[in-house]
């Protein structure tokens, strides 16, 4: 299993990742993928939208059904700034089980906040679903 985190510009290598398991679901089962997509705007920087959402229907890679998720934060499009490390939070019970399950993690785009608030989001889902303490989580 997968947790792609991939805010902006950062989605575009998981293009590649998401591909490749479509293509090897085609012949045999393929472990899923949760993907947290991230920009300011739905309507000017939702990078790549049709190829998320073509991959989200009709039991593709990212479809509930497969076991998979989209979610996706738009930072501006609402008065309180909603982030991926926010969407990861909402999800933490599906996180915390692909974790459970040996998920790797890759977290792609900025360098500067994003990936410590996504690593600090991932330790207190591991602490709060997983009845760690914080230290363990770490």
């Amino acid at each position: 299993p997968l947790v792609l985190v991939g805010p902006g510009t950062g989605c575009a290598p998981f293009r590649a990742l998401i591909e490749d398991r479509a293509i090897l679901s085609a012949d045999e089962p393929a472990a899923p993928i949760l993907f947290f997509f991230g920009c300011r705007n739905e309507t000017k920087d939702f990078l790549y939208k049709d190829f998320w959402f073509s991959h989200m229907k009709n039991c593709k890679v990212l479809s509930e059904q497969k076991g998979g998720g989209f979610f996706v934060a738009f930072s501006r499009d609402q008065a309180q700034k909603v982030y991926v490390q926010h969407k990861i939070q909402e999800e933490g019970i599906k996180v915390w089980n692909f974790l459970k399950s040996g998920a790797w993690v890759y977290v792609a785009g900025s360098a500067t906040k994003m990936p410590a608030d996504v690593m600090s989001t991932l330790e207190e889902v591991i602490s709060s679903e997983g009845s760690f303490s914080k230290e363990s989580a770490s």
